[in-house]
């Protein structure tokens, strides 16, 4: 079985894991953030709506995906490698 770089993967797959990270998020923000009142100390964040920092992780979700995307290409390999 060949290894698959992130840049080979379906946009589905890739889309599904920008919402994971975006779940991970959001569950960090709710069950730590929020009731251990962290947002206190958290510039122009927003208790229960959408603010600056979810805009945040939604953009470097996205670009963290896009720069995945583009990266290198798995090169096949036709023989074992040699020296050992």
């Amino acid at each position: 079985m060949r290894t698959l770089a992130f840049s080979q993967l379906p946009l589905a797959v890739k889309i599904v894991v920008g919402v994971a990270i975006n779940n991970a998020w959001w569950s960090i923000e709710e069950f730590v953030i929020n009731r251990s009142k962290v947002w206190k100390y958290m510039p122009y964040y927003k208790v229960d709506d959408a603010c600056v920092w979810d805009l945040g992780v939604a953009v470097i979700t996205i670009l963290a995906i896009w720069r995945a995307s583009r990266g290198r290409k798995i090169a096949h390999q036709g023989s074992a490698p040699s020296g050992a």
